[in-house]
């Protein structure tokens, strides 16, 4: 999983391709590290799949353009300009369902 930077977040986002997803979390948080765990089981169940993570603490203007309500979130790009929040993390089957249809678009 990838991590954005301060300096490049914008530039990141226009040149990523969709489907992927954007892991947004904060450092400090446990919730977010107990989420980052679950995510890189995910990914290792789903190979190849697009997603990427970024601190919400150095890029504040993400949480207003997406709207985002809390850490952790997940922003899910299923169409280009279309992202929708998930903030819900409940286990990594769940992760593994709502991540699956991203990683077969991508293919």
């Amino acid at each position: 999983m990838k991590e954005w930077d301060a300096a490049s977040w914008r530039k990141e986002l226009e040149a990523a391709e969709a489907p992927f997803a954007l892991f947004v979390h904060t450092p400090l948080c446990g919730t977010c590290s107990v989420a980052r765990r679950m995510l890189g089981v995910a990914c290792e169940v789903l190979p190849g799949l697009p997603i990427a993570a970024a601190n919400l603490n150095v890029m504040p203007e993400l949480a207003e353009r997406f709207r985002i309500q809390s850490v952790p979130c997940l922003l899910l790009w299923e169409r280009k300009g279309e992202a929708r929040n998930a903030y819900r993390f409940g286990s990594v089957q769940e992760l593994v369902e709502l991540l699956r249809p991203l990683r077969i678009k991508a293919l």
